[in-house]
Parts: structure tokens; C-alpha cells; sequence
């Protein structure tokens, strides 16, 4: 279904060594989480292979590719250039693979903010980026037991880490991620 060993030959040619190893552990950890969360292996094997398409290209291309899939960059995200890359890589495969598959495009476009009322596989995607086997930082060890126990409680874990280490830097947080934060708060405590 999925043109899968044509996607790993193109991130093998366009992305760096470094992109290219990090992109492959990111599909091996989306692939089994999928099989311990119930959610379709083969299509997040492809976003986890995917998710960062467009990570190294340079940012005029980036904004052309967002802005001519129709999205609008806000004013934060316009002066952060960290979050081009998940943006330009859901249009880059929609628009230039022609994936059509919406959990893979938003599995893509969610994987660094992550967002308010994401989908099982957007945290799927979200979280293998996270935990994948080339990732290194204090606590990963219990991140990634949170997270193949629940995702919502690994989504909690990594948020927390991800704004103490924003703030910690003195960096601005996007409000997708704060919005994330909050909704996944209130699941949880409905949840339990």
C-alpha cells in the first residue's frame, strides 16, 4: 500500500547520515508502539520514516511549502524556525508524495508542538520522535515506560519535560503546546 522502501531510499539521499539514522530508529519505535497500542504498524513505520522530510531543507523552501498548502504561519511560529520543519513535512508528503492518509499527515504536522485533542496515532508519532533509540536525556528511561504503558501518561511525562526545558532556556513555548499540556491535564483526570 504505502511505497515504503522508496520513502527510506529518498530520506537516505536528502536528509543527513545523522537525520537519516535518527528518521529509521523514530519508524522502528513508531512500528512498536503501534503494536503494543493497537494502532496500524505500516503507516506509522511510513510517518516515523517521514517525519522529518524537510527538517534540513532551508527555510524559504519550507515557508513556499507551507504557505502553498494553505497553511498560515503565525507570528511566533513566522520567528521560530524550529517548527517549520513539521508543517513543510505534512505538505511535502501530501502535495509532493501524495499521501493521503490524514493520520499520517497530522502524525507529521504535530510531532514537535503536539496539540489540543491529538489522536492516538498523532501521540504515536509525537512520542516515538521522543523515545527513539538514538534519543539520550535524564528520565528517558521512565518516559518510555510511561509511554508504552499509556500514551496520554507518556505525552504528560514528555510535556513536562519539554516546557521545563524551554523555560529553563529562556526560549518561547508555542501555544500549540501549552493548549497540548492543558487538554492532555484534563483527559487524564477525566480518564481517572
Amino acid at each position: 500500500m504505502y511505497k515504503t522502501e522508496e520513502y527510506i531510499k529518498l530520506i537516505k539521499e536528502t536528509l543527513s547520515p545523522y537525520r537519516f539514522h535518527h528518521s529509521m530508529c523514530v519508524a522502528d519505535k513508531a512500528r512498536e508502539l503501534a503494536k503494543k497500542h493497537g494502532i496500524d504498524e505500516e503507516k506509522a513505520y511510513v510517518a516515523g520514516i517521514l517525519h522529518d522530510i524537510t527538517k534540513e531543507m532551508p527555510n524559504d523552501e519550507q515557508i513556499r511549502l507551507i504557505e502553498e498548502n494553505g497553511y498560515k504561519l503565525s507570528d511566533f511560529e513566522k520567528s521560530n524556525h524550529r517548527v517549520f520543519h513539521q508543517m513543510s513535512g505534512a505538505a511535502y508528503v501530501q502535495n509532493v508524495l501524495g499521501i493521503t492518509d490524514e493520520d499520517i499527515i497530522s502524525g507529521i504536522r504535530y510531532h514537535t508542538t503536539g496539540r489540543a485533542n491529538m489522536t492516538l496515532f498523532e501521540m504515536l508519532i509525537y512520542l516515538a520522535d521522543f523515545t527513539s533509540a538514538d534519543r539520550s536525556y535524564p528520565d528517558l528511561d521512565i518516559m518510555r515506560k510511561k509511554t508504552d504503558e499509556s500514551l496520554l501518561e507518556g505525552m504528560l511525562y514528555s510535556l513536562k519535560y519539554t516546557i521545563c526545558d524551554v523555560v529553563s532556556h529562556e526560549r518561547t513555548l508555542h501555544p500549540d503546546t501549552l493548549e497540548c499540556y492543558n487538554w492532555t491535564v484534563n483527559k487524564l483526570r477525566v480518564e481517572n
